[in-house]
């Protein structure tokens, strides 16, 4: 009888202990007690996100507009733009930045036109997978010597580009922009307005 009574007990706790074990390893397993995992969102453009700019242009003058004609032969031919630019991005999209270039274009009169542009910039940058597109709107000024001669004028430049994103550090693309320099004198029969088309490869380091 006590040898009953003992296996009895016996085979208890060894149900009770198997029971248990089965318990905690059913809680462990229950996707409440698991760590959760934190999905990482990529982001294209980061706000606080930075880049120099840097390239060359083809500048195009197309015509001068003054009070008396829209459109006047400018005898200047095209010539080139050395370039560098940053720009910063305040948000995911919208960037503050400035740029500062040397141009020079050849004239009518076998002379050069000098010019020293510099503007500050706001944009905004529509992104798609590895590519970029921005546009800007610029306001400076330009600082111009022909021939003894120097002015420094008001600058506008609106400019769109199309970037490809070679690696988190590079972006390479390339730019259109319009430069309208207006010339105002006290005289204003000699006021000019210059359009200048401008064709451009650059290269962006981010950082």
């Amino acid at each position: 009888m006590k040898r009953c009574c003992c296996l009895v007990l016996f085979s208890l706790f060894i149900w009770n202990s198997f029971a248990q074990d089965s318990v905690d390893s059913g809680t462990a397993d229950t996707p409440s007690a698991q760590t959760p995992i934190t999905a990482y969102v990529y982001e294209p453009i980061r706000k606080g996100d930075q880049f120099i700019r840097m390239g060359l242009q083809l500048g195009i003058p197309l015509f001068n507009t003054s009070p008396e004609k829209f459109a006047i032969k400018t005898n200047i031919y095209p010539g080139g733009t050395i370039f560098l630019g940053y720009e910063h991005y305040l948000t995911k999209g919208v960037s503050l930045g400035g740029d500062l270039g040397f141009s020079f274009f050849p004239t009518l009169g076998s002379n050069l036109y000098f010019a020293i542009p510099f503007t500050i910039n706001s944009g905004y940058t529509f992104a798609a997978g590895k590519f970029r597109i921005p546009l800007t709107f610029g306001i400076g000024g330009d600082f111009q010597s022909y021939n003894g001669t120097r002015y420094f004028s008001l600058l506008l430049r609106p400019r769109g580009g199309f970037f490809y994103q070679y690696s988190p550090e590079w972006s390479f693309g390339g730019e259109l922009s319009w430069d309208i320099v207006p010339q105002w004198y006290k005289d204003t029969t000699l006021n000019r307005t210059g359009n200048f088309l401008n064709i451009g490869f650059a290269a962006r380091y981010h950082f």
